[in-house]
């Protein structure tokens, strides 16, 4: 019976000896402690100021950057070539239409020459004094095309300075988003009234689109708000060089219609470059019309029906216009810009490449200053130096060698060894 129970005790002992020492354990796991090891080491927060092996990642991130944006503008400069020969086109097909109108429209003014004409067509009255104008201001609807809308706001503003002097307010309409920002800011020290139309600059421009602009300009002249009616908008001359331009599309004149600086652009490409080629448009004939020619209308009546037709030519032709000169802008805004990323990523490897090199000749110079070092120390039981053409294998068989022959120490020897190695005493 005292057996059985000293045995008992032995058991339980042993069993709580156990637990003590899983919960130690555990202690020490959960404090960061191996069993028998030191405290880990805690993680440093100390942020390096130079770069490690010589790469700098901000750097090459950043010409990475670069050269990607310089393919985008590219991208777009490319973009806007496509859109301006797409404007091209459609002057192309416009003009027919707009040199037969005004080839009849000419030719029922001959036949009617001295008819009062001027009197019976309210579009071709000339008041006798100015005193309300109306001026309709071309801009885009996006920017990234360089100076093209700042110019078209500042030949606005020296406009309505100059009516501003004479004592006159001119009212405002405005096509494009960006007018509707810049031209308040333009003209906030001048005198002014903006209408409530609006219109925007359409990427494909459509008879539909200046019809409504037409409408409009029409409207505000014949109901005498205004005695005259200009345009202000980007004159196309070459890729190149856009101009701000002035001109008066209300009243039309019976004798002298066309634009007397009416062109057509065609954009083509010479050695691999593109150019534009410019033709002067002559200006059409009046069209002959019989003598016994009998009207099923009267005259004035035909021409209130035409002549309504015939701005919305022009207006068709002033839009395309403007579109090819904020295009041709963006172009050169656009190649400006892709020169300039270029130009840049250049910079910024070539100090990418400065930056590393240095790195590398400083950790030469530290290689070789701790040989030269060993060098002038005389010490020969460092060892011999290692032959280049030795190889991983002879290097193991000599060590091993060494080992067995008994020629290699047991204890690391040299100078004052105990007094640089810690935790060894002298």
């Amino acid at each position: 019976m005292m057996a059985k129970r000293s045995s008992l005790g032995f058991v339980l002992c042993l069993g709580l000896a156990l637990l003590s020492a899983c919960a130690l354990l555990s202690q020490r796991q959960a404090a960061g402690r191996g069993f028998v090891s030191a405290p880990s080491p805690s993680k440093s927060t100390r942020c390096l100021k130079v770069a490690r092996n010589g790469v700098d990642k901000a750097l090459r991130e950043r010409i990475t950057s670069v050269k990607k944006t310089g393919k985008l503008t590219d991208a777009m400069r490319m973009v806007a070539a496509a859109k301006v020969r797409r404007a091209q086109a459609g002057v192309e097909k416009a003009r027919p239409f707009s040199e037969e109108l005004s080839s009849m429209i000419k030719g029922l003014v001959k036949k009617l020459k001295n008819s009062g004409l001027e009197a019976e067509l309210p579009m071709l009255r000339v008041p006798e004094k100015v005193t309300n104008i109306g001026i309709l201001v071309v801009t885009s609807n996006r920017g990234l095309c360089g100076g093209y809308n700042t110019f078209a706001a500042k030949k606005l503003e020296a406009r309505v300075a100059s009516l501003n002097a004479q004592g006159i307010e001119p009212k405002i309409l405005i096509v494009g988003k960006k007018g509707k920002n810049k031209v308040p800011a333009r003209l906030k020290k001048l005198k002014y009234n903006i209408t409530g139309d609006w219109f925007g600059m359409p990427d494909t421009i459509t008879a539909t689109e200046s019809s409504e602009i037409a409408d409009a300009l029409r409207n505000l002249f014949l109901s005498g708000e205004v005695d005259k009616v200009e345009v202000v908008y980007g004159k196309f001359y070459n890729l190149i060089k856009t101009m701000p331009q002035l001109r008066t599309v209300l009243p039309l004149s019976p004798t002298g219609i066309e634009d007397p600086e009416d062109e057509t652009f065609k954009l083509t490409t010479e050695d691999g470059k593109m150019k534009v080629e410019k033709e002067k448009v002559k200006s059409s004939k009046a069209k002959d019309l019989e003598t016994d020619v009998i009207f099923d209308q009267p005259p004035e009546t035909i021409l209130n029906s035409m002549l309504p037709l015939y701005l919305n030519s022009q207006i068709l032709s002033i839009l395309y216009d403007a579109q090819a000169s904020e295009l041709s802008s963006r172009m050169t805004a656009m190649k400006a810009a892709t020169d300039n990323a270029e130009e840049l990523a250049k910079k910024l490897n070539l100090l990418y490449n400065k930056k590393r090199q240095a790195y590398i000749t400083n950790e030469i110079c530290e290689i070789s200053a701790g040989a030269a070092a060993l060098d002038e120390t005389g010490d020969i039981e460092v060892g011999t130096d290692f032959d280049a053409s030795e190889t991983i294998d002879s290097i193991e068989a000599d060590f091993l060698k060494e080992i067995q022959d008994g020629s290699l120490p047991d204890e690391p020897t040299g100078p004052d060894f105990p007094d640089f190695v810690e935790g060894i005493p002298a």
